[in-house]
């Protein structure tokens, strides 16, 4: 129960960090727009994603805020299928970020 609060908080908070921040480019979801140019260590999946047009990356965004935000609801309902569903969804939001940076 203590993982499922703490990985409740971390997800929930690096969503609301992005909103309480007041970044011109997470409200206006063009973040990804600059990530992928800018970021330390480019993967060569980073190239291919910041060629994807403008709205696929808006949605990527938004996707981002659905996952991090409601999505971190589901680590903490008493259901199992809640629970796993939450952790599909983390999964395909971490592996995201391994493959683009």
């Amino acid at each position: 129960l203590a993982f499922h609060w703490c990985l409740f908080k971390i997800m929930l908070m690096s969503g609301v960090v992005k909103i309480q921040a007041r970044c011109d480019t997470w409200m206006s979801l063009t973040a990804l727009h600059y990530h992928y140019a800018t970021q330390c260590l480019p993967t060569a999946g980073a190239w291919y994603a910041h060629q994807l047009p403008n709205a696929l990356q808006k949605l990527s965004v938004a996707g981002t805020y659905l996952i991090e935000i409601p999505g971190a609801l589901l680590y903490i309902l008493p259901w199992p299928q809640a629970r796993a569903l939450g952790a599909i969804l983390n999964i395909l939001l971490m592996a995201a970020i391994m493959l683009t940076g």
